[in-house]
């Protein structure tokens, strides 16, 4: 048995004997000391399943869903999904790949392939640049020119999306459109004296470095933490469709950016500006820690790492470091969840309940779980699903997109818009409800053993 099975299996072990009951968000107790057993993982998995359908397939699919243009509508008026008069890169990707998934994993396929088909075709026809390659960042309703320049985020979302078209559909047409983009960040965007990419370009793929220019994430003429998080993700999700060498040695590149270079040097924690040859932007507004991104880059790192055939064992010291830091100064023990930023080295003084925050900290928790068989991350994951299941899913359908601490309501009243799909919420709910499920399985296998 390995160092992890038996670190994970005295985790569960425990509580074969005897069952701690679950915290729940109102309660200020302290963390749970006793794992959990396999009714509980199971009760959990099956609690994701059913958030998962009640609150974002039903209310997404088919919504959403433009059937007078393709694509997607991303926006609410009056609790109905409207026109706004444009469409992003981000959230048409993001729900393309939200619908394939959903199909690949059986959650009302058919249904859910049509939704992807409208998305792909959308994309396909509206968004890409037949002439320069890429995908523009917006365009109209109706799929004219709205923004044509490229950013490396927005397009790492777009491989994302037709990588997951394909591998639920096996349309050659998606495989070949992935392969493209990739080839065009390889050509375009990629660093090859210092490694990563540069983020931002206009329609010609020229860069642009004008800091008074509008922009979509991280500051104009650096490198972020932010995209290259996402690009480890995407080129992680084509790779395990398509194992090409050179794709290979960028996703490598990219898991070092994302596990060392990104990290202050004297916090465990990842900030998102940097200089072209990687030099920290050492400026008030970039010295913070976001909780949500390093617990993301945590189970996405762990992700990549089995994708390589390495074994996640290799990144535990530097993932138990970084979510160190967020449980000490990022999570709330008294409702549950995890705020949303704070500086370096000090406790979050922005401790709103972002919708994405919570949804990374579940999977990044639960990761963790798996990986260690701390039931501290167990503990933190628990507590973190029963505040979104009290808090953070709206009764009108999808997930408020922020909370104050306590689970009360801000001024932020969003369900969807241009940065708020069904990709995170989504992605947790059916990436933990198959990981409890896996848990419970091990926590069975273990029970057996132990009475023969």
């Amino acid at each position: 048995m390995s160092r992890i099975a038996r670190h994970l299996l005295a985790g569960l072990v425990i509580s074969l004997a005897a069952s701690a009951p679950r915290a729940t968000a109102a309660d200020a107790s302290p963390p749970q000391t006793i794992g959990p057993n396999k009714e509980q993982l199971l009760a959990q998995a099956q609690q994701c399943r059913e958030l998962l359908r009640t609150s974002l397939i039903q209310f997404y699919l088919p919504a959403c869903v433009d059937q007078a243009n393709g694509g997607y509508l991303e926006s609410l008026r009056d609790g109905k999904f409207a026109l706004t008069g444009e469409k992003l890169l981000t959230l048409q990707a993001r729900q393309l790949w939200f619908f394939s998934t959903l199909a690949i994993e059986g959650y009302e396929s058919e249904r859910a392939l049509a939704a992807a088909r409208s998305g792909f075709s959308f994309i396909q026809t509206k968004m890409r640049d037949a002439q320069n390659g890429g995908y523009y960042s917006k365009v109209t309703d109706e799929g004219g020119p709205r923004d044509p320049r490229k950013h490396a985020y927005l397009n790492s979302f777009a491989l994302y999306g037709l990588t997951a078209y394909y591998r639920a559909t096996k349309a050659p047409e998606a495989l070949q459109a992935a392969q493209e983009l990739f080839r065009v960040l390889e050509a375009k965007s990629h660093d090859k004296k210092h490694g990563g990419y540069v983020e931002f370009f206009e329609a010609d793929w020229t860069p642009i470095t004008d800091p008074k220019a509008s922009g979509y994430v991280g500051a104009i003429g650096h490198k972020t933490y932010n995209t290259h998080l996402h690009l480890l993700e995407s080129f992680a999700e084509l790779y395990r469709v398509w194992p090409d060498e050179i794709l290979g040695r960028r996703l490598s590149e990219l898991l070092t950016i994302n596990a060392s270079t990104v990290r202050y040097p004297t916090v465990n924690n990842n900030v998102d500006a940097y200089f072209a040859d990687w030099k920290v932007v050492k400026e008030p507004r970039n010295l913070r820690a976001s909780y949500g991104h390093d617990v993301e880059c945590v189970w996405l790192v762990m992700d990549a790492a089995r994708t390589l055939s390495l074994s996640p064992a290799l990144y535990r010291t530097w993932a138990e470091a970084l979510c160190r830091t967020c449980l000490d100064l990022g999570y709330d023990r008294e409702h549950g969840g995890f705020y949303s930023s704070g500086p370096l080295g000090q406790p979050a003084d922005d401790t709103q309940k972002i919708w994405w925050v919570q949804s990374e900290a579940l999977a990044g928790m639960l990761e963790m779980f798996r990986l260690t068989g701390n039931v501290e991350y167990y503990s933190a994951f628990s507590r973190t699903l029963d505040f979104c299941a009290k808090y953070q899913v709206a009764k009108e359908g999808s997930w408020w997109a922020s909370r104050n601490a306590d689970g009360s309501p801000t001024n932020n009243l969003q369900r969807s818009s241009p940065w708020q799909g069904a990709y995170h919420g989504g992605r947790a709910m059916i990436l933990c409800a198959k990981w409890l499920e896996e848990l419970a399985g091990l926590a069975q296998n273990h029970a057996k053993d132990t009475q023969r």
